[in-house]
Parts: C-alpha cells; structure tokens; sequence
C-alpha cells in the first residue's frame, strides 16, 4: 500500500509541482494587488485564507443617512464640546501628489501646497481695531481657517447658480460623494498619510427600509444639547447629527424642529465688524460661510430622500437661507476686489489680504461663466433660485406644514427684488402672494405671524389693495421696514447667546449681521 503511494506520487510529481508553482503564483499575485496604495483599495477575488478576517460588509455606493433605531433622542454627545474650531495646516509630506497630476483633483493639490506655508509667509497681526466696536476680545483674536476660505469653498452655490432646483435635488448625491472625496484628499495632505478608506456610499435594496421610529426630544432637551455642542467644528456637529438621528420618522416627532434648531441656532453664526479695515470683516464673512458647504451638499443629499416630509420642508428653509447669505458673501466677493486694488504694500503682507487676493483669483473664471459680474447678477441669479426653492417647498410640504411661511418668503423675496430692480410687478406679486395666506391652513408652526401680521393690516388701511401702484411711497417704507427689522429680536437672543457660549466677556455689540 505504502509502496503503491509512492509510486504515485512519483509517477504524478510533474503535475503536483505544476500544481503548486500555479496556485503559489496566483496567490502571490493576488496578495501583491490587494496590497497596493490605490486610495480605492481595489480587491481580486481569492481564497479566504489570504485576508485578514473582519466581520463582512455590506458593498457601499449609496447614502446611508442615521443609524439604528435603537437609540434615544435624549442621549448626549459623546465628543468634546470644547474642541476649538480651527487645525492647523500640515506640510503634505508623505502624500503622493502625482498620481492627482492631470485629474479633477489636480488643482486642489497646487493649493494645498500652495497654503502649508501659509502663516510663515505673511504676518497676522491685528491693527486699526477699533475700542468702542463692542466686540469682544476673544472674537477679534480667535484662530482663523485662512487656508480652508483658500482651499475649500466659500461660495459652493456658483457653480449650479444657473441650474434648476430640480437639478440641484437630482445631483446631490453625486454633489456630496465629490464633496467627501475632497476632504479626504486635503485630511490625506495634512496628516501626510495615505492611509484614510476610500469614500463609499450604502445602497440600499427596493423595500428593505424598515419603519422609522419618532424621535422623541423636547425643546429643553434639543437646547441643551445644541449648547453642549456649539463649540465644535461645525462639520463634526452636522456628522454626529446625521448619524444619530436623521434615521428617525420625518414626519413625525421632534426631528423636523431639531434639523431647524441645529441650523439657526448652532450652524448659522453671526458675523461682527470691529476695525476700521473691512478685510476682517470680509475674512469673518468668508470664515462662517465656509461650512454652508458642508450642510448644503449634506442636507441636499437628505433632502433628495426626504421630499415631501415635514423635515423635507425644514430642510428647504434652511437651504433658501443659505441662497441668501450665499448672495451676501458674493457682495463681500465684489468689495473685496475693491479692497484689493486699494491695498497698501503693508497690507498685502498680511495673512488676511493675501487670503483675499486668492479667494477673488479663485472664483474669477467660475463668475465669468455664470455671467455674474456685480451686484445685479447676484440678485437675479439668487432670487431667481431662492424662488425656485420656495416654490418646491410650497407644492412639496405634506399637509400644508408651514405652507404659510413659505407664501411669506417667497413673497418678501419677489417684494426686495422689486425694490432692488424698481420692478413694481414684482412687487404687485409679493402683495398677491401674501394675500393667499389668510387662506392657507395652519398646520406647524408660523415663524413669520407677526410681520404677516403687521403687512395686512397696512394693506387693509389702503383697502385691501393689490397693485404696489395703490400704495403711497410712505407705506412700501413701511413694508421695506417690517421686513427688515422681522427678526431683530431673534438676531438679539441670538447674539446674547453666541456672546455667553462662544466669545464671553463681550460688550454690547453696535451691529452685527446674520450669516
């Protein structure tokens, strides 16, 4: 017997080596590819026994937004709310810039290079600050993230200004799956490893969505929460949100009022002039615009899932809000080429101006193509899409949920535009839309009741008119003033707020200005 096997295995060795020399070969093949520094990890299919053993995963190409039902609205963060707001710029080594040569990331890359040496080139000093601006020390002094208004985007709504709203909606999963491959090059850079996974993004199978449970969180609790976390990097902020509780029921419960809460009250900060030089305030016009980008191409993803739902509306609020601080930050753009020309040697030596002088070469190719040239550009473009946006809103919202808001916006939109453009049809259209809401039904809340309030009865003083021609010029003054003064007392709880938590110690500020 024992003879016979070896025989066998004697007659059979030129096949048992073929045999072995094949199956080695292959395996070193496969263990040398999947070993590769590709950033997208490419895989071969092989045995079993040549991976390190984790538990399987489900492929990833599609948003997953809110995790497992099991948690509760209550739960606190779990990070350091006194995480400051700003890191610091790394040199890029170790990261391999040529294989981003000649491809969509290749611009990106020069910038990066470009701004790691950033602060050691231009000085950061502070001049001409004004004593008596009321603002308070430690906001005039905080860190800056002069090479993210360089290298991210601090007017991420150019480049599909000219695009319908529906466009935006079809292409914002696309828009975010391109957002996050860019932060993951630039944390590649800064960290000067290449070690971060690739960007996925989880489909999910026809009709394997479970039921969604209500989120259940008060306003005391949503409040502490909010504060706990408003320090925090504002990215972190909307990542730990979305992950925690945008899985919950959209419809009902307390998440449509806490994505609002988390946008106005967290995300949404105040800009505040203190120096006679209004580079600062440009740079801090530019610095809280530069996370719009991050809660647009986010919550446009979510709102592509959620159209039609009560945080589906919320959502759109907040998007046309951005549309509008969008269209501010694009005015600042156009006083900063002003600035600019008129800069002193001095100036252009420090941190503030030459982050200025980028950012105005960054975007001048980008305006040109979208025809937007100055001021009158900026308001037809971003009136046309904040109407757009109002507009879905309205025909979108489920059971007239703040339907009533949304015929006060789109109507206080069409009413600035006319007195921009002096288009009294505009403004014939405002009044005509305002006039709908009488009728509408209440269903959620009405943010905007007492300036409604206070319009309708100015009309009604002039016999329910609906042609702005009816109205004496003293009255459209008045219209102009409610509109603008509507949400002085938020911004005023806003900014106590902001003062206590964010710069304490502060005196009474003399303006400020929403962004």
């Amino acid at each position: 017997m024992r003879k016979g096997i070896l025989n066998f295995l004697f007659e059979s060795r030129f096949y048992i080596a073929l045999y072995i020399s094949v199956v080695s070969h292959i395996t070193l093949i496969i263990y040398s590819f999947n070993q590769s520094d590709s950033p997208y990890q490419k895989t071969l299919c092989g045995p079993a026994w040549i991976y390190v053993q984790e538990e399987e995963k489900e492929l990833s190409f599609q948003m997953n937004f809110g995790k497992t039902m099991g948690e509760t609205g209550n739960a606190e963060t779990s990070g350091d709310p006194s995480e400051g707001e700003e890191g610091e710029e790394g040199d890029g080594q170790g990261f391999s810039k040529g294989k981003y040569k000649g491809g969509q990331w290749e611009e990106l890359v020069k910038d990066l290079e470009g701004t790691s040496g950033l602060r050691k080139q231009f000085k950061n000093d502070y001049d001409q600050i004004n004593e008596n601006s009321g603002v308070a020390d430690s906001y005039i002094k905080r860190n800056r993230d002069y090479e993210d208004i360089i290298v991210k985007d601090v007017l991420p709504t150019v480049k599909g200004i000219r695009d319908p709203f529906r466009v935006d909606i079809e292409n914002a999963e696309d828009n975010l799956f391109i957002h996050k491959e860019r932060n993951r090059i630039i944390e590649e850079f800064r960290k000067g490893d290449e070690s971060s996974p690739p960007i996925t993004m989880r489909i999910s199978k026809e009709g394997e969505a479970e039921p969604k449970s209500p989120l259940s969180m008060p306003k005391e609790d949503r409040t502490r929460y909010l504060d706990k976390t408003l320090k925090q990097k504002k990215e972190k902020q909307l990542d730990e949100f979305i992950s925690r509780y945008m899985g919950y029921d959209p419809d009902k419960g307390d998440l449509s009022q806490f994505v609002r809460d988390l946008y106005y009250e967290n995300l949404q900060r105040l800009a505040y002039p203190f120096s006679g030089d209004p580079s600062y305030f440009a740079i801090d016009y530019f610095q809280e615009n530069l996370n719009k980008e991050d809660f647009l191409r986010q919550m446009m993803a979510a709102l592509s899932q959620n159209l039609g739902t009560n945080t589906g509306t919320e959502i759109l609020f907040t998007i046309e809000n951005i549309y509008e601080i969008q269209g501010r930050a694009l005015e600042q753009y156009f006083q900063t080429k002003e600035y600019l020309k008129l800069a002193t040697p001095e100036q252009r030596q420090t941190l503030r101006y030459e982050t200025l002088r980028r950012v105005e070469a960054k975007y001048k190719k980008l305006l040109q193509e979208k025809k937007i040239a100055a001021g009158k550009d900026v308001e037809e473009a971003y009136s046309k899409k904040r109407i757009e946006i109002l507009e879905t809103l309205i025909s979108k919202t489920p059971k007239g949920y703040r339907i009533k808001d949304g015929y006060f916006e789109k109507g206080r939109v069409l009413w600035e535009s006319g007195s921009f453009k002096k288009d009294t049809k505009l403004q014939s259209e405002a009044i005509k839309t305002w006039n709908k809401i009488v009728s509408l039904p209440a269903n959620g809340d009405f943010l905007n009741e007492k300036a409604n309030e206070a319009i309708q009865l100015l009309l009604r003083d002039f016999g329910n008119v609906s042609n702005v021609d009816s109205l004496p010029l003293q009255a459209r003054d008045q219209i102009d003033f409610i509109l603008r003064t509507r949400l002085s007392e938020t911004m005023m709880k806003k900014k106590e707020r902001e003062d206590r938590l964010l710069w304490p110690n502060a005196k009474p500020t003399q303006r400020n200005l929403g962004n």
